[in-house]
């Protein structure tokens, strides 16, 4: 006996077969909407019913409403085709005269084809399909290229080490080296250049060209520690005129320039009144002390009375180089 059943979710109503009623044990799937029920629980014309037993006989034949096929509830619910919605629900539906058996395995839903048909002449894409995992990694290399390289500080102290063993590195240094060494020498050889010519003669001429390239000139080594005043005096002759006397030594082994003289005339109080400065031209002396030697010298000065010489009582005598 062919029994209707109404889908409580959509309202479609359906026929079913007792015979699959049993095998599902009632519950049906809706074709319209997928919605699993109890199909006894919600028949049409009648009372529910439980499921119904298997019968031989037909079902009897429907007007106007489209067959839609039931098929029992596999474990995972799978669509049925869709069936057309009865826009009254007590009209009948179509004889279902064609059922198929129920299958042996009706749990087990058909998996979809692997493979789709494509019309001829139409070119298909192949376009990368990328899961999370792919697209993750992908923004970890991409941040990570952007990033700049962080090198580790022991492989940037031995690249650095290797750069300067390198062969060429070392010429380089060398000749570096002896170009400031040569760039100093020549620099303590201008600067010192007297005291060189009077220790070694043999260096003079050497010296000397080497003054006339830097516009320099050599004279005698000026070595003011080692002029002693070994001694002095200074008489009136006149009221404005006096007499100064001294005697210079030379303590070095080698000969040394003739300094100047400092000239100093002092009062009662020790206070400077007149301030004088002989250089070696004013004293008539030669330009160089010998070695180990002395000089003596003597000169008359003279002092202006404005200069206030009534008040003359003392001297000091300093030597210096200008």
């Amino acid at each position: 006996m062919s029994l209707i059943t109404c889908c409580p979710a959509c309202g479609t109503m359906f026929k079913v077969v007792a015979d699959q009623l049993k095998i599902s044990d009632g519950w049906v799937r809706c074709g319209h909407c997928a919605q699993v029920f109890d199909a006894p629980a919600h028949m049409v014309g009648g009372e529910p019913v439980a499921a119904p037993a298997a019968t031989s006989s037909p079902p009897p034949a429907a007007a106007r409403v489209a067959a839609p096929t039931v098929s029992p509830v596999p474990a995972r619910p799978a669509p049925l085709p869709p069936t057309s919605r009865v826009a009254e629900p007590a009209a009948p539906v179509a004889a279902d005269t064609d059922l198929e058996p129920p299958p042996s395995r009706p749990f087990v839903t058909e998996a979809a084809p692997d493979e789709v048909p494509v019309a001829a002449g139409i070119e298909v894409e192949e376009i990368p399909v990328f899961g999370p995992e792919e697209l993750r990694r992908a923004q970890v290399e991409t941040a990570q290229a952007d990033e700049p390289v962080q090198e580790v500080s022991f492989i940037r102290d031995a690249r650095r080490r290797a750069f300067w063993t390198r062969p060429l590195v070392r010429f380089v240094l060398v000749l570096v080296l002896l170009a400031l060494a040569g760039v100093l020498a020549v620099q303590v050889a201008v600067q010192e250049r007297d005291r060189l010519a009077a220790s070694e003669p043999a260096l003079k001429p050497l010296l000397t060209q080497l003054c006339a390239y830097l516009q320099c000139s050599v004279g005698p080594a000026r070595q003011i520690e080692s002029v002693a005043i070994d001694s002095s005096s200074f008489s009136k002759l006149r009221p404005d005129t006096y007499r100064l006397s001294f005697t210079l030594k030379n303590a070095a082994a080698m000969p040394i320039a003739v300094p100047a003289m400092e000239l100093t005339l002092t009062d009662t109080q020790e206070q400077a009144v007149v301030r004088r400065v002989l250089t070696p031209a004013d004293l008539g002396a030669a330009p160089v002390l010998p070695a180990s030697g002395e000089w003596a010298a003597s000169v008359t000065l003279s002092v202006a009375p404005t200069a206030g010489n009534g008040r003359i009582s003392g001297y000091r005598l300093l030597a210096f180089y200008p």
